[in-house]
């Protein structure tokens, strides 16, 4: 059945959370980058550079992985959504979607999906 979680689409849920898991991976190796530059200036006792360093070595690389996040949760979100309005359009009987536009001539063929037409 070929469904809203199904593995074969451009977009499935399996594939976002895999490349979050490893966006994840490498911003934690940029913070303990961070964080391990933040320890050479605090053995080297230069207090105010440590301190920006152990905070942004922690802030920023979450920052970065929450706001994707989010942005993931959102694409995900709105893609369910549509595909469960298409879903109630096909069971209430209404018409499929229209199909797409063709060429103005014959002889023509499209550049692109919605790109402009050229001759042959």
């Amino acid at each position: 059945m070929r469904g809203q979680w199904d593995h074969e689409q451009p977009l499935s849920p399996s594939l976002v959370r895999s490349a979050l898991a490893l966006l994840g991976g490498f911003l934690a190796a940029l913070a303990l980058v961070i964080l391990a530059q933040g320890v050479v200036n605090l053995s080297a006792g230069n207090w105010l550079p440590a301190v920006v360093q152990f905070t942004a070595g922690i802030a920023f690389p979450f920052a970065i992985w929450l706001g994707l996040r989010m942005l993931a949760d959102i694409l995900m979100v709105a893609h369910r959504s549509h595909d469960k309005l298409e879903l109630m359009v096909e069971k209430s009987g209404g018409a499929p979607a229209a199909p797409r536009a063709q060429p103005q001539t014959p002889s023509a063929r499209r550049a692109g999906d919605d790109g402009p037409v050229y001759p042959e």
